[in-house]
């Protein structure tokens, strides 16, 4: 056995070499003389194989090399990693017409953009070289279904439920679209608030859900949570087989053939999904047709594989402060200064000892090691650097960016290897002035040269993205590139009234949501208040009895409604608690939090209907239509959906669809959104310009078009309320107001029938939630999103208001 290539930087395999070496017959172990650099660390190294197997055999060097010269070290500066890419390879393309041209390595810090470029430029140039920095791909097996069926094997809730059904080819529900089932199983979600797999299904199975989508919960089956490495890869098998894995099961078979049988202990079920996932999921290193050739002059590698080997030409790329040397793990365990403390010979007694061979050889004890932090990790980056700028023989490159790739307006520092090589070679410092004088020369010696110059590229795709681009960022009414459609669409669109109160404060998402059928995954939403909502919604409507569909009937006994919310309230909890111990699972604490919050938003609220009187007629949860045709001046149609939640009437029945003329229309809030109160009026507004403002902002949009709508159908007195828990039952705004708004109903029905609607707030905000964004989406500016929403919906322009961010 020949072991070579080892030094101070691998003492984590330390263990494991010297029990390779002890195993062999005949073994030979070449070391490395220490450098300054590194020195306690390849010291302590040498002198502990010198106390396990001997003293060294020093070899003389048979040769003194001829190192390269300053005048042979070009530094070369980009602009950014683009320009550093290409900058590298013209430097290799001159490099290989010297006739001293021998090996040329390219050497770099970590994998990432610049390596790829790289490789992309020089494959484009048709210059073979062998990539050993290469990029990963993924594993045969590696796929969408793969990953999410060990994420819900190890979860088995209802978020990864989801992703395995988009993600899995096969259909489990044969007879029903993935957008069924999504659909059932969010209702059944909303309904119990608690997501694991067992519990839902036990909910659909009760409920009287459809058979087929409880057969197929039935039919996806997991692992035990414990079992031994047989029963795990017996039930892998049961479950591969029904999902016509087939490929993945003979090549678990074959990895796992000659050993299974001698696992006997049981071990976790997240243990083994581990070990499934690194076996057959893998990634591959992949290279370029052009990046394949091992025997080429040109090698790309990094810094580490680059050390001890021999090349005429060095190309060290990536040369800044941000990038190389740098140590960015993520601290561990122990801090630094422990580790710094350990390793030091005089307190680390208990790993270090004197050598037998005499004062100033030091070793590591049995059985110990020298754990490696920040500082000699550090330490070993310079030995290596320091080992490479000795090796080669005819020339040197060094590359760097002028500005950062972080943050790319911002000039990036020159590291600190990059200046001292820059200062040895010609004798100067390296400041600002000088990086931009070496990026104006690199770029004046690459000219218009371009590896890439025989793939053309598509000028008039980069053209009209370079349009659009402009388009968004320009003072004027949305077009096309701004979440509005070129022309009207052919079919009649008509939103939900919750959708039109959300199209004034984020109407890029409801464009999308409405015209291109895309929407951000409802995992992300406040379940919480979702759930809350529902349940306080159904417990009120049941506490009335007297749901008739959309009919308006006689209220027998408003002051029991309280009294019923409760009751109604406390045998959910009861079912949700039973079918929990059906699954062999615990009622958890924090539904039993959530559920009493409801209940006193619920209580509070009929707490408030309870004191109402001279209202004697009702109807909850009262449809609007599948859609409701609101009639607007100069014969215009606005098209809604939607349910209201508590209809009143009083007065003499009449032959309207609605059956009587004067309503009160109350839509419930459970959450943190708060009423009306058009009395606090500013001297100079009428109650009008105070509802038109509350409009534009978003806020009682929703109860406008109810008003609208039960105005269509015969309601000559309308009042309408928005009952929170905190505020009180009285008449906020009335039809009149309403009817007031001709331009503000107009502007919502030229949004519909144009499909122009534009962009308003912000995509990201750094300190509290926003509505996510299921394409992407480059920000824009907020005040110039502002201008441009009131040129192009001038009746909604927002005055003085900053709300919609």
């Amino acid at each position: 056995m020949l072991v070579s290539g080892f030094n101070g930087a691998h003492w984590p395999l330390w263990p494991l070499l010297r029990a390779a070496v002890v195993s062999a017959e005949n073994a030979v172990v070449v070391l490395s003389d220490p450098r300054d650099e590194a020195r306690d660390l390849d010291e302590i190294w040498v002198g502990t194989w010198e106390e396990v197997f001997g003293a060294a055999q020093v070899i003389d060097a048979v040769a003194e090399r001829s190192a390269s010269s300053n005048e042979h070290i070009h530094f070369l500066v980009g602009r950014d990693t683009t320009e550093q890419a290409k900058a590298i390879v013209a430097l290799t393309a001159k490099f290989l017409c010297q006739e001293n041209c021998e090996r040329i390595g390219v050497v770099f810090p970590r994998t990432g953009a610049l390596p790829r470029l790289v490789a992309a430029f020089l494959a484009s140039a048709k210059i073979a070289h062998n990539d050993g920095v290469a990029h990963l791909t993924p594993n045969v097996f590696d796929d969408e279904a793969w990953r999410t069926w060990l994420e819900l094997q190890e979860n088995p809730r209802l978020k990864t439920l989801l992703h395995f059904l988009r993600a899995l080819p096969a259909k489990i529900f044969e007879r029903l679209s993935i957008f069924e089932v999504e659909e059932v199983l969010r209702r059944a979600y909303a309904d119990v608030l608690i997501d694991n797999i067992d519990i839902l299904r036990e909910y659909l199975g009760r409920e009287s859900a459809d058979a087929e989508i409880v057969r197929g919960l039935k039919a996806i089956e997991f692992l035990p949570a414990s079992a031994t490495l047989p029963q795990f890869l017996a039930q892998t098998r049961k479950i591969f087989a029904q999902l016509g894995w087939t490929q993945h099961w003979s090549e678990l078979e074959r990895l796992s053939r000659n050993w299974s049988g001698c696992v006997t202990d049981s071990f976790s079920r997240r243990s083994y999904l581990r070990w499934l996932g690194e076996i057959l999921g893998a990634p591959s290193l992949t290279r370029d047709e052009y990046g394949a050739h091992r025997h080429s002059r040109v090698h790309l590698l990094r810094y580490p594989e680059a050390e001890g080997r021999t090349w005429s030409h060095l190309i060290f790329a990536g040369l800044n402060e941000e990038t190389w040397p740098t140590v960015a793990d993520e601290p561990g365990f122990i801090g630094e200064q422990e580790i710094d403390a350990l390793n030091q010979k005089i307190l680390n007694r208990r790993a270090v000892k004197r050598g037998r061979h005499g004062e100033g050889q030091w070793s590591v004890r049995e059985n110990k090691t020298i754990l490696l932090g920040s500082v000699e990790r550090r330490q070993i980056m310079l030995r290596q650097f320091f080992n490479l700028i000795e090796s080669p023989t005819s020339g040197i490159g060094a590359t760097a960016n002028l500005y950062s790739d972080s943050f790319p307006s911002r000039i990036a520092n020159p590291g600190e290897l990059f200046t001292r090589l820059y200062f040895s070679a010609r004798g100067q410092g390296l400041g600002q002035e000088t990086m931009h004088a070496l990026e104006k020369g690199t770029r004046a010696w690459l000219k218009n040269w371009s590896p890439v110059d025989a793939e053309k590229i598509d000028s008039i795709s980069v053209g009209r993205t370079r349009f659009a681009f402009d388009a968004r960022r320009q003072p004027r009414a949305s077009s096309e590139y701004e979440f509005a459609l070129r022309t009207p669409s052919d079919r009649a669109i008509a939103l939900r009234v919750t959708d039109w109160e959300q199209a004034l404060r984020w109407p890029a998402l409801i464009w999308m949501k409405t015209f291109l059928g895309v929407a951000a995954g409802e995992e992300n939403a406040d379940a919480w208040a979702i759930s809350t909502g529902q349940w306080v919604h159904r417990w009120l409507a049941s506490a009335a009895q007297v749901s008739n569909g959309d009919q308006l009937v006689d209220l027998a006994d408003i002051g029991k409604i309280r009294a019923r919310v409760r009751e109604d309230a406390r045998a959910f909890r009861d079912r949700v608690q039973n079918l929990c111990a059906a699954c062999a699972r615990p009622l958890p604490d924090w539904w039993s939090s959530g559920w009493s919050n409801a209940l006193y938003v619920a209580d509070c609220l009929a707490e408030k209907l309870s004191g109402l009187t001279g209202w004697p007629h009702l109807a909850t949860e009262w449809p609007l239509g599948s859609p409701a045709m609101i009639s607007l001046p100069a014969n215009e149609t606005l098209r809604v959906r939607g349910r209201v939640d508590l209809i009143l009437a009083r007065g003499e029945r009449t032959n309207s669809p609605l059956g009587y003329a004067d309503l009160w229309v109350v839509d419930y809030k459970t959450g943190k959104q708060r009423g009306f109160n058009l009395r606090e009026l500013r001297r100079n507004q009428t109650p009008e310009e105070k509802f038109r403002k509350q409009l534009v902002e978003g806020r009682g949009v929703q109860l406008g078009l109810y008003a609208l709508a039960v105005h269509a159908l015969g309601a000559a007195r309308v009042q309408m309320t928005l009952l929170s828990p905190a505020g009180d039952f009285e008449p906020q705004f009335f039809l009149e107001h309403v009817l007031a708004q001709k331009d503000f109903w107009h502007e919502l029905h030229r949004m519909q029938e144009t499909g122009i609607f534009g962009m308003l707030g912000k995509i990201f905000n750094e300190y509290g939630a926003v509505r996510t964004y299921p394409l992407a989406t480059l920000a824009i500016d907020l005040d110039l999103l502002r201008e441009k929403w009131e040129m192009t919906h001038p009746a909604l322009a927002i005055e003085n208001n900053h709300g919609s961010d």
